[in-house]
């Protein structure tokens, strides 16, 4: 069965806002389907979509923004709480990185408001030359280390 993403998990993995998402969605450079009346999107449409010349160089230069605005304490979202940023690097192949992705990328939903959801993030991409699956966290320590667990849990497999 093939799994399907939201508009929000696109914008987790991209760090694009959802309206950016749907601004993408509008001019055509993103494709997907509704279901159910909301927008769903496989793999391949977001591979195309995050493949494309424009978009791929500005998701890294967004990610490299927010790691650096981080750096320079400049991530204003997080405001009076612990702020944490983690970059995890996986050398496997993609098929191997499929679940831990999509763990991941599920995690900042099943936060409590409690632990500050909202500043719960991550990106993902995968370098094919490399061999490298790369996901950037932003997020409380809580959410870090339930990230760290799912790879604890992943990494025999």
């Amino acid at each position: 069965m093939e799994k399907f993403y939201t508009v929000d998990d696109i914008a987790t993995m991209t760090m694009f806002t959802t309206r950016t998402i749907r601004n993408y969605l509008k001019d055509g450079q993103l494709t997907g389907r509704k279901i159910g009346g909301q927008w769903r999107f496989t793999e391949d449409d977001i591979g195309k979509f995050m493949n494309q010349g424009g978009v791929n160089d500005k998701i890294k230069s967004e990610k490299k923004q927010d790691v650096l605005d981080f750096l320079e304490g400049i991530f204003t979202e997080y405001s009076g709480e612990i702020q944490t940023c983690t970059i995890i690097d996986i050398y496997k192949p993609i098929e191997a990185v499929k679940t831990i992705k999509d763990e991941l990328i599920m995690l900042p939903g099943t936060m409590a408001k409690s632990d500050n959801a909202h500043s719960n993030r991550m990106s993902y991409g995968y370098n094919e030359k490399e061999g490298c699956a790369r996901f950037i966290l932003f997020g409380s320590p809580r959410y870090i280390g339930e990230a760290m667990k799912i790879l604890e849990k992943k990494q025999g497999d």
